[in-house]
Order: structure tokens, then C-alpha cells, then sequence
């Protein structure tokens, strides 16, 4: 052990490696506290800290009728969900983080129902990330995805490795074992969009691989009926 006097003469010298320590030691709690906060940064973040595929969804509202056709985006009038309210769903993302879809928010919003073992949800999410990357997602709309109908004997499981390595930003809500965020939603075929307007009503709905400039135009048309829109 050093005594009073040795303490003293090496003071001087080891004070710079001290300060040194301290600006390390803050520097690291704060990258802890970044990380720690990423899952609120995108998808692809709660997808690379998963801890669960599923999880229980709160559903609150009326189930939508199934919508029928044979893919695509139909008209308003042959979508018997058109005006009708979209049903509230709440749970949690990959990472157990919260996700909601609030509908009555006043935030215009594209519900995106992604299956991991569909071929086309596989060809449609990296274009719509694509999408995303080049600026062309509108002010004021929301891009929520759902990770739906998980079947672990089916080709690209995990789903969140398959989102994660994707890139995928938009916040990602885990249906639950019975898909019961898709059955309310009334979905057919995958990947299942649907459009929610600013007064918390159906939009549009869709199913199957989009051209991007009918994605590009579904998006913001319902974008346009959030703030500042006229009625």
C-alpha cells in the first residue's frame, strides 16, 4: 500500500488517466442508454432484440367483414369495410416493447399484415423499406406492420430475423397464436394492407404484391385526409 507521501508525489501524474477514466465511463452510459432506448427506433430494433414471435394483442371495436377479390386495392364500393371504424389493437413488438394501433388518434395510418413464410410479403417488404429510404413516405402517416399468422415448421422462421435483416424501420406489433389481429382487421391473402383515415375509419384495404407507384398513391391519398386536409 502506497503511504501519505508516495500518494501525494503520484497524484499529479495519474490525475489525466483519472479524468480519462471518468469521460470513458460517461461515454458508455450514455451509449447503454441509446441502445437501451432503440427499440423505440424502428422494427429492425426490437426485431434484433427478440425475445418472443407472438404475443397477446387487446383488440377493442367491431371485427370488419372479410374482404374478397382477387387481390390488389379495390374500390371503396366493393369494399363492404369502407367507412366502417377500425378496431383498436394493442400489444407488444419483438423486443416486448409497447405497439399500439390507435385508430382514433387522428393520425392517418397504413396497417401492413406481413406472414414470414409468404413469398409476397417477402418480395413486398423491401420494397416498401426501399420506399421508405428514398423519402417518399408522406408528413403525417403512420406505417405500422403486423407479424402475422407464425408458423414455426414454415420456411423463414423467425419472423424477426427475416425483419430485422430487411431493415425494416416501421414499428412491428406481434399478433397472437390464433392471428386474431388479422381475423378482426379481416384479412384475405398476405401481405394485407389496410388504410385507416384521420377520423379513425377504413380507408382502403388491399391484399397481395403492389406496384409501388399503387402503394405510392394509396398512401397518400389517406395521408391527405390528416391535418389540414379539407373534408
Amino acid at each position: 500500500m502506497n503511504d501519505g507521501r508516495s500518494w501525494a508525489a503520484d497524484k499529479k501524474s495519474k490525475a489525466p488517466l483519472i479524468i480519462g477514466g471518468v469521460v470513458l465511463a460517461v461515454v458508455v452510459v450514455i451509449g447503454i442508454v441509446v441502445f437501451a432506448g432503440g427499440s423505440d427506433d424502428g422494427g429492425d430494433t426490437a426485431a434484433g432484440n427478440a425475445s418472443q414471435e407472438t404475443a397477446t394483442v387487446a383488440i377493442s371495436g367491431e371485427d370488419l367483414p372479410p374482404l374478397g377479390g382477387e387481390g390488389g386495392l379495390p374500390s371503396p364500393d366493393q369494399d363492404p369495410a369502407f367507412g366502417l371504424s377500425a378496431p383498436q389493437l394493442a400489444g407488444q413488438s419483438f423486443d416486448e416493447s409497447e405497439v399500439v394501433v390507435d385508430p382514433s388518434d387522428g393520425t392517418p395510418k397504413a396497417v401492413v399484415f406481413l406472414a414470414h413464410w409468404c413469398p409476397h410479403c417477402q418480395a413486398e417488404v423491401p420494397k416498401i423499406q426501399n420506399w421508405i429510404d428514398e423519402g417518399n413516405q408522406p408528413e403525417g402517416v403512420e406505417i405500422i406492420a403486423v407479424s402475422t399468422s407464425v408458423d414455426q415448421s414454415r420456411p423463414n422462421y423467425p419472423p424477426s430475423a427475416w425483419l430485422a435483416g430487411e431493415g425494416w424501420e416501421p414499428p412491428v406489433m406481434l399478433d397472437d397464436q390464433a392471428s386474431s389481429a388479422l381475423q378482426t382487421y379481416g384479412g384475405s391473402g398476405f401481405p394485407f394492407f389496410v388504410m385507416i383515415d384521420a377520423d379513425g375509419n377504413v380507408f382502403q384495404r388491399g391484399s397481395g404484391e403492389l406496384p409501388e407507384a399503387e402503394w405510392d398513391a394509396a398512401i397518400k391519398a389517406v395521408a391527405a385526409t390528416g391535418s389540414g386536409a379539407t373534408s
